[in-house]
């Protein structure tokens, strides 16, 4: 073999190595379950307040137990008080649309992926940090109002809480290879997040006569809503009488399937090999 041609061989065995490596190291997939809230509206989970929720996302495998997964999910969120007793003269209640983007690692209890040929299924735990976006909204008249605009605690410009929020998520779930290409999988994931408005609700009740004047009439109406429960003839609370709960924050979750593809190369042998050298 001539050295040309043997520098030849080495740089396509390199590249040919390098791209089947790189290609069974990502997979894409796509996401589909559930989201649901746990808040000032809702102290346990609420199972009819569960909404459709999907998403998608790429994992690239470091290893046969850790992975990183950035995704894109949306869900939806929403809480109602008639769904306790104890709080069902507050009356309040709201509903929001999430989109997040996340940054994951994935660590497989058991050793996983396309150089494994022992495992097929393995468990995993997941964390990782992720940005998304809310916006609490509620039905009032027949309308449906934003309530971030309508400052129903009183707060000022200055003091309003931000549509933009981070938040950890953590979770377990599992997958399984059912074949060299598919991969099906299960989690369910927390988001702690750091903010005690997904509901609107936090702090305490405003003096609604200045409310009424500073932010107009539809908002002293959705800051006390007791005055629409059957036999409730003027609102409960008094000014400064506490609202929420600020000392516990918001929290999501994310109940989805996986569906999973994994890049693998495509090698098409030739009939015969090539003449890489002379006699």
């Amino acid at each position: 073999m001539s050295q040309k041609k043997f520098k030849i061989f080495l740089i396509s065995l390199l590249v040919f190595g390098t791209n089947i490596s790189l290609a069974q190291k990502w997979e894409i997939g796509g996401l589909l379950g559930a989201s649901n809230y746990n808040g000032e509206l809702a102290r346990e989970i609420v199972l009819k307040e569960t909404h459709l929720a999907g998403g998608i996302y790429m994992r690239y495998n470091l290893g046969k137990y850790f992975s990183v997964k950035p995704a894109l999910n949306v869900g939806t969120i929403s809480g109602n008080d008639k769904n306790f007793k104890e709080n069902k003269n507050r009356n309040l209640s709201f509903r929001s649309n999430i989109t997040e983007l996340s940054v994951n690692m994935e660590f497989n209890f058991r050793p996983f992926g396309s150089q494994v040929r022992t495992e097929n299924f393995t468990p995993y735990l997941q964390l990782g940090i992720a940005g998304f976006r809310f916006n609490p909204k509620t039905k009032y008249n027949g309308d449906i109002f934003e309530l971030h605009n309508l400052h129903t605690e009183g707060q000022t410009n200055k003091e309003m809480y931000k549509l933009y929020q981070i938040a950890i998520p953590f979770g377990i779930g599992f997958k399984w290879e059912m074949s060299e290409n598919m991969i099906f999988g299960y989690e369910f994931v927390y988001r702690k997040t750091f903010t005690d408005y997904l509901d609107d609700v936090s702090k305490r009740y405003p003096d609604l006569t200045e409310q009424k004047k500073k932010f107009g009439t539809v908002s002293a109406a959705l800051s006390d809503r007791s005055v629409e429960v059957e036999g409730v003839t003027s609102p409960l609370s008094t000014t400064d009488d506490m609202r929420g709960d600020p000392a516990l924050k918001d929290w999501y979750m994310f109940s989805m399937f996986s569906f999973t593809y994994r890049f693998t190369p495509i090698i098409c042998w030739p009939k015969k090999p090539p003449v890489l050298w002379d006699y």
